[in-house]
């Protein structure tokens, strides 16, 4: 029996370019056949500037493929495995991929629970080519309304019936927000932080536009690939996030 993979969230996302378009947007959980896209935006430098990891490493034929391959499939399974009975103690203190799709991998979402449960840490990264179009940030506010259990469970099962009487822009439209929602469970952390290397621009205003607040700068706080670096702390509470979404009934 085959191991399924787990859609956290879906979305109509309207890409933020020349076109507008609108794509089905989805957090899943990995499957061993994102390897190769995984790879390719690991071994990319431009990607990995401000991350931890070494992209020569993905790069090479020798340990290139079998390390995607191993960290998809070990991703794969706990992902599963959190989600088949949503077991969120199994988070705590471990962190989770959560694979961003746009009809196919286009990068991914990691999520760290604290050992407690009650906070939680977020990043994103996306492939080249990915970029500039809105992905991220629709990505980590799905993320984000799992990790606070800010929206009902949806019924993926459930799709409105349109009326026979509406036009065909509208029979469209209906069939688009009845893709909108989160599928499992919420996990209703009180607070949600990332860690940006204050020369990422890029990330501290993608945050900053979700509503994070800037809480400080670690200074010299991460040393990797040879040098001491800064980290800008961004958060967010649950309470301040369901004021966002729900403004006349945030608890």
């Amino acid at each position: 029996m085959s191991t399924p993979v787990y859609i956290i969230a879906r979305t109509a996302h309207t890409v933020a370019d020349a076109e507008g378009s609108t794509v089905q947007l989805l957090l899943r959980t990995f499957s061993p056949t994102d390897a190769p896209t995984f790879r390719a935006y690991r071994a990319d430098a431009d990607t990995a500037r401000y991350q931890s990891w070494d992209p020569s490493y993905y790069a090479s034929d020798t340990t290139g493929p079998r390390s995607a391959a191993k960290f998809c499939h070990q991703q794969h399974m706990f992902g599963a495995s959190v989600f088949r009975n949503t077991d969120y103690t199994a988070l705590r203190g471990r962190w989770l991929q959560l694979a961003i799709d746009d009809d196919g991998h286009v990068g991914d979402v990691a999520v760290l629970v604290s050992p407690d449960g009650r906070q939680a840490s977020v990043g994103a990264t996306l492939a080249p080519g990915k970029t500039g179009r809105g992905y991220a940030r629709a990505a980590v506010r799905m993320a984000l309304d799992w990790l606070f259990a800010a929206v009902p469970v949806a019924d993926a099962r459930a799709h409105p019936t349109p009326n026979p009487n509406t036009t065909e822009e509208e029979k469209e439209q209906a069939a688009v927000d009845a893709l909108d929602g989160v599928y499992v469970p919420g996990v209703a952390v009180h607070r949600a932080h990332a860690l940006v290397d204050a020369r990422n621009t890029a990330s501290g205003n993608l945050f900053a536009k979700l509503g994070f607040r800037k809480e400080g700068t670690n200074v010299q706080a991460s040393y990797y690939k040879g040098e001491w670096c800064d980290d800008d702390v961004y958060a967010i509470l649950r309470t301040e996030w369901l004021e966002k979404k729900y403004p006349a009934v945030a608890q």
